[in-house]
Order: C-alpha cells, then structure tokens, then sequence
C-alpha cells in the first residue's frame, strides 16, 4: 500500500557515538538506554550504555561490560534488544554471539536489570532447544500482563535458520520455540532479490527481526528484515504451551505489503504500528483499522539507515541510526560508515502502547 505524505516533523541527534548504535529503550522516569551489538572485529568497548548529559556511559558498570572472552556466561558478549519490563527493569537480550550466524548458545541470556539499584537481578539462560548453535536471538518486547512477573517475545533472526520466536515466562525462566522455520519468520524471496536502501540494494536475509505488541497485548507483530512483508499472531496463542505447533502456525496473519524494508517496530498506545523505514530513511506507522500507511517523519531522508525506534512518556520518539548498509557485511567487505553514528529525538502525537 502506499504510504501518504505523512506528519513533518523534524528529528533531532541526542548523541553521537564511535560505534554503531541498535537497541533503545526509556524508562518512565526519562532514563535513555541503548545498545551496541558487539558484530564488528573492534569490538564496541560497552555493549550497553545509559545516555547520561550526551554521553554513553557503561550500564550498569565497565565490569559487566568489559570484553572478556574468558567468561561469557557472567560477562556481557553482545546485547542486541533491550525493553523496559514490570517492576521499573530494564531486560537486555545478549545475543551471546559476534556474528549474525550464530554463537555459544550458553552464553546467550535476557539479562534484567534492577534500575532503581542499578544492578543486574538475575539472568535468563536458553535450553539447548531453545537457542540454537545458529541463533541470533535479536529483537525482545514484553507482555507485562502474562504470568506472574510478565512474558517476553524474543526474535530468533539467525542467518543460517531455522528462524523463530522464543516465548520466555519471566518468573520461572522457562522458554520454547514457537514458529519454527514457519514462512512468516523466513520468507520466501525470488533469487536475486535485494531490499531498497540509500546506499542501493542490499541482500539482507529475509529473516524475522523486529517485534512490537499491541496495547492491549493481544497482538505480537514483527517484520522480516529483507523482505517487504509484515505479520501478527494473537498472543494467547503464541504463548499457549498447550498448543500443537501445526495449530499455532494456522493463525499467522500476514498484513497489507508494505514497498519499504523495516529493521525496528513498536506500538503506540492507539495500537499504531510504527516502521523504522531502511529504504526511505524515515518512519512510517500503519493505522490497522484503515488499513494504510503514513510517513510520520516528512520532508527529505532523515536517517541513512533507521534501526530501532522507542515511544517515551513524553511524546518523544527515539531513533537509532546504524547505517548498516553501509557495513562490511552488506557493502562487498568494505566499512564506508561515516563517524559519529546518532540517537535521533522527535516530538509526535502518540503515546508509548505499555506503561
């Protein structure tokens, strides 16, 4: 469907960063976080950082993020995903890995962290049936009203497949695959298929990467990363364990097309689905009950290549710029990145679906 003109308004840079940052998160009380996935071979000194006066400081230590391939079940190796979570926590997805294709499955955690101690509560490790040797665990969201202590959603986005989402019960840690290896979560493109972006096209994988869920966490949406197609499922029956996958997998819905590739999601609290736009370089939400799109950041490109995006209290809009297209992986081995990388702001009218 095509997306209209949309709402002109003008993002601003929040920070400048050396290494490329993915994940965002606010917290209630305005607290910035954000991740840097440890994907490069100069590895990103923090993984995950509080954005304190403009600067990126370790979170919640230089300790717990200090590059040590010694210890990475008690060490960070490379957060991807981070979500605020019930009880003013912030859950960072280590990926456990240094390359999309996959890690050490051991390593691999949803770590929750405590912010009004500032310190780590504990860590959620994955079975060996859960996160794979070719998992990429990516993007998480939260159904607080799930269980005890609420549910995650976690992407698998592994390049090598198979793809799934991973439901995670936050209050006995216990996780399980759902849609795997279903078309939903890698797609089917023509040989040869690239996705539009600034810098040209790009053969990203056609993998499930980012996830929103609705305000009323009914609803788990996601996206796959190279390809142009966009899907939900009804939350009780994703995470019903009762449930045959044959039976889950029958109610996938797949949505209107979009003509633009996203990497990042999430929901406003009028259940708005928000894209983050890699090939127009903006943001574009589709409104689900008219069944169209609009671009909510108008005028020229206002990103080279927008990754994750985050609704705060306040009515400010969050915006990652990765420019990973332009990354060895997708551009013929060669970095052309152009230092700093930024954290975007913009005021809209939406506010965040949760909290």
């Amino acid at each position: 469907m095509t997306p209209s003109e949309g709402i002109s308004v003008r993002p601003q840079a929040v920070a400048e960063f050396d290494d490329w940052p993915s994940g965002i998160a606010v917290s209630r009380s305005g607290r910035t976080f954000v991740s840097f996935p440890r994907l490069d071979p100069q590895r990103a000194p923090a993984t995950l950082v509080e954005l304190i006066g403009g600067r990126a400081v370790p979170f919640p230590d230089d300790l717990v993020n200090a590059i040590d391939g010694s210890d990475p079940r008690h060490r960070f190796v490379s957060v991807h995903g981070i979500t605020i979570g019930p009880g003013n926590r912030l859950l960072a997805l280590d990926t456990g890995a240094h390359s999309t294709a996959g890690g050490d499955p051991t390593a691999a955690k949803l770590w929750v962290i405590d912010l009004d101690t500032n310190a780590i509560a504990h860590g959620i490790g994955f079975g060996h049936d859960v996160c794979l040797p070719t998992s990429y665990f990516n993007d998480v969201v939260i159904d607080y009203n799930r269980g005890v202590a609420g549910t995650a959603f976690i992407s698998d986005s592994g390049t090598l497949g198979p793809n799934g989402i991973v439901v995670v019960d936050l209050d006995s840690g216990a996780s399980r695959r759902r849609l795997n290896g279903h078309a939903s979560v890698r797609v089917s493109v023509p040989a040869g298929f690239g996705i539009a972006t600034e810098a040209g096209i790009v053969a990203a994988p056609p993998t499930v990467d980012g996830l929103a869920i609705s305000p009323d966490e009914g609803t788990l949406w996601w996206t796959p990363l190279g390809a142009y197609d966009f899907f939900s499922i009804d939350t009780d029956i994703l995470a019903d364990g009762t449930l045959e996958d044959d039976v889950v997998e029958r109610h996938v819905v797949a949505h209107d097309r979009r003509d633009f590739a996203s990497d990042g999601l999430t929901c406003d609290r009028q259940g708005r689905v928000y894209f983050t736009d890699i090939t127009n370089g903006t943001v574009q939400r589709y409104l689900p009950a008219e069944r169209r799109y609009e671009k909510l950041l108008g005028g020229e490109r206002s990103f080279h290549w927008p990754d994750a995006v985050w609704i705060a209290q306040d009515r400010q809009i969050f915006v990652s710029d990765s420019q990973l297209d332009l990354a060895p992986a997708y551009n013929g081995g060669v970095d052309a990145r152009e230092r700093p990388f930024r954290v975007y702001r913009a005021a809209i009218d939406a506010d965040p679906a949760q909290y």
